[in-house]
């Protein structure tokens, strides 16, 4: 007898035990049809989180397997927290394989930047790392946009069918797009992080081509993953990300919610200009160097936030690293899983305080200053 497999996040279905992943009460489990575990029932239903955490080998178990299978691999990235989504365990399967790149949450881009400048800018960072995808695909999970245009890649590139390995991380919308091409809401979907289980093979109605939805990878250095839940979701932009602008002298601070900090280092006669990005639930607060510790042991939840009471206890025992940074004209600093700067008249000269896990790269503006 075929084993039952969960349609919603993979995995294998099992009525012994409660507690365990898979469960499906006997009675359930008998019924014809798809099944979906109790986990994922509540997820759907209730919107319930039900935390389960793969490590970086059961993932790469998991896609080693499917890419004995696949042809191509559809990889999802998250334009909002690109560098977040751009890990070394995608990006090694990208060098292996042939493959369409897909590019989610054109929707939370500010500015009204056009898709063909989105495609243009991932095609040099691609290159950077020594990939060339067979196309390049601008979306939004959230409104639809660009979904059919993936189809139309998929089958222009395999008119015969094909069996597609889809890979992202977690939180960049994956399973939405793969629901969207499928035309239901079959595959689990949460604004949690590790829905997605094992892998989970569907077939897009009316062609040959078979989607196989890999669990979500956990990236290392996203600080997003560093707090609660409750707060990554917070971290999350679910509308157009916020952006403020700043003109800072020598020895002002700048505090993101009370995740990272930096002091300006730059002679009494600069005064860099820049502007800061992130979820419009991350504030953002100035002050002087004097007072910058004094409000950092102050508990101003009101102030800085995330992380949150149930979370700031733990997250400020991470071990904390200071390091000094120049980010010149037209480069952004970005912090993987919270956010980025991008500097309009540099150099910015800055000590940044964030944790030691934290992801901080240098890159090349992606939206670029106005004047």
């Amino acid at each position: 007898m075929s084993k039952k497999i969960c349609v919603g996040c993979g995995i294998e279905l099992q009525s012994d035990y409660p507690e365990k992943n898979g469960y499906l009460p006997a009675a359930k489990l008998e019924e014809a049809g798809d099944h979906y575990c109790q986990r994922c029932f509540k997820i759907k239903n209730y919107g319930k989180y039900m935390p389960v955490k793969l490590t970086r080998d059961d993932y790469r178990r998991v896609v080693q397997d499917e890419m004995r299978n696949a042809q191509v691999a559809i990889a999802v990235f998250d334009i909002i927290d690109f560098e977040g989504s751009f890990d070394d365990e995608i990006l090694d399967v990208l060098r292996e394989m042939d493959s369409i790149v897909v590019i989610n949450k054109l929707d939370l881009i500010p500015d009204e930047k056009h898709p063909s400048e989105v495609a243009n800018w991932v095609k040099v960072r691609l290159a950077e790392e020594g990939i060339s995808p067979l196309d390049i695909a601008i979306v939004s999970s959230k409104n639809g946009y660009g979904i059919n245009g993936i189809f139309k890649k998929i089958k222009h590139f395999y008119p015969d069918g094909v069996e597609a390995l889809v890979l992202g991380v977690t939180n960049v919308g994956k399973s939405s797009i793969v629901n969207r091409l499928l035309g239901l809401k079959k595959v689990t979907v949460s604004k949690y992080p590790g829905t997605t289980l094992k892998s989970v093979r569907n077939q897009i109605p009316h062609t040959k081509i078979t989607l196989i939805d890999t669990p979500g990878l956990i990236p290392e250095g996203r600080i997003s993953d560093l707090v609660c839940e409750n707060c990554n979701l917070k971290m999350i932009p679910a509308n157009e990300i916020s952006r403020k602008t700043f003109k800072m002298s020598k020895d002002r601070a700048l505090v993101l919610g009370e995740l990272v900090w930096f002091k300006v280092l730059n002679e009494e006669e600069t005064k860099p200009i820049f502007s800061l990005y992130a979820a419009k639930k991350v504030t953002f607060h100035e002050t002087n160097s004097e007072k910058l510790e004094e409000l950092l042991k102050s508990d101003r939840g009101d102030l800085l936030s995330p992380p949150c009471d149930h979370c700031r206890g733990e997250y400020r025992k991470l071990e904390k690293k200071k390091q000094k940074i120049v980010v010149k004209t037209g480069e952004e600093l970005v912090f993987k899983g919270l956010g980025w700067i991008s500097v309009k008249r540099g150099p910015l000269e800055i000590e940044v305080t964030a944790p030691k896990e934290a992801g901080i790269v240098i890159r090349d503006a992606f939206i670029k200053p106005k004047r």
